[in-house]
């Protein structure tokens, strides 16, 4: 079994929200969930050391947050407004498993203190939705010399400003971070006019590290400036994709610590064949959750079993 990341530190900054989940049936569930949260959450199990920056209000939903990723190892700063409740996330399963959401979101922290961590993450509606997504970019370019910045847009078009604002803002973060992770459905909104070899070469291009294409089923294309290469996903059977592509996210990072190659992305020095190994750990951590329901992200011996 490889050594584990435990002497990393990574910060997550962004939100944290109670999904409640309605099957086809009309069954509902409730879940712990956010984008950033289940990122934070997935890297905790898999033994990286992590801390979440993220608003969590003293109600029902923000104890069930709470003691969610405190379980899973995550530590938590939380930020403000202190008066508002914590958020909700309704979401709808179609027959296939797939999700349509609706939110009910507060994102508003008034300053952030990044340390100096090995990997800063953030993304999703964290980085969309204002005021807090200006606090968030601001931020990010201060972010000390030799730390990973990892982006995932994952965009939430019920919550989004107008497409071209917010084209512009995921440009500029991109060219902040050295990994950006987008989903196929990101892609399309975002860029309906690009194709996949083109949308790869233009956030590879801004960013000078490695952009992730995340496909479904279809795997996934991950690309520098220099090359692109798209590789399969497990076959697994789906039971819901809430939280595959955040599974994704966090074993891709897991991975980059794992391999040391956090320091090359920082340097723009990507390895072709250590960045396509890390790819295939984060599909694997994706097939792990789509497998079961709920934002569920594996543990190492479970990545190691897929």
């Amino acid at each position: 079994m490889p050594q584990m990341a435990t002497a990393r530190h990574a910060l997550v900054i962004g939100e944290s929200l109670v999904d409640i989940v309605t099957d086809p049936t009309g069954r509902q569930e409730t879940h712990p969930g956010g984008s950033p949260m289940n990122v934070a959450v997935g890297l905790a199990r898999l033994e990286v050391d992590t801390t979440l920056a993220t608003h969590i209000a003293d109600d029902g939903p923000g104890e069930l947050v709470r003691a969610h990723v405190e379980r899973s190892g995550v530590s938590l700063s939380l930020l403000g407004p202190e008066t508002a409740s914590t958020s909700t996330a309704h979401a709808v399963l179609d027959d296939d498993g797939a999700a349509e959401y609706t939110f009910d979101v507060t994102w508003a922290p008034e300053s952030l203190d990044l340390g100096r961590p090995d990997l800063i993450h953030t993304g999703s509606l964290a980085t969309s939705l204002d005021p807090g997504a200006d606090v968030v970019e601001e931020t990010l370019r201060g972010t000390p010399e030799g730390t990973v910045v990892s982006f995932d847009p994952n965009v939430r078009p019920s919550l989004a400003p107008a497409r071209g604002v917010l084209r512009e803002r995921v440009e500029r973060i991109a060219s902040l971070a050295h990994v950006v992770k987008m989903s196929d459905e990101d892609a399309a909104w975002l860029h309906p006019e690009l194709s996949v070899e083109d949308l790869v070469a233009h956030y590879a291009g801004l960013s000078g590290g490695v952009f992730v294409l995340t496909r479904g089923a279809a795997g996934c294309t991950i690309g520098t400036r220099r090359w692109q290469e798209t590789l399969p996903a497990p076959a697994v059977d789906v039971v819901d994709t809430i939280g595959a592509g955040d599974a994704f996210m966090s074993g891709l990072l897991y991975a980059l610590l794992e391999a040391g190659l956090t320091g090359p992305l920082t340097r723009g020095e990507p390895d072709q064949q250590g960045l396509r190994a890390c790819a295939r750990t984060a599909l694997r951590s994706a097939a792990v959750a789509v497998s079961r329901a709920g934002a569920n992200p594996p543990g190492p011996r479970e990545l190691l079993l897929t």
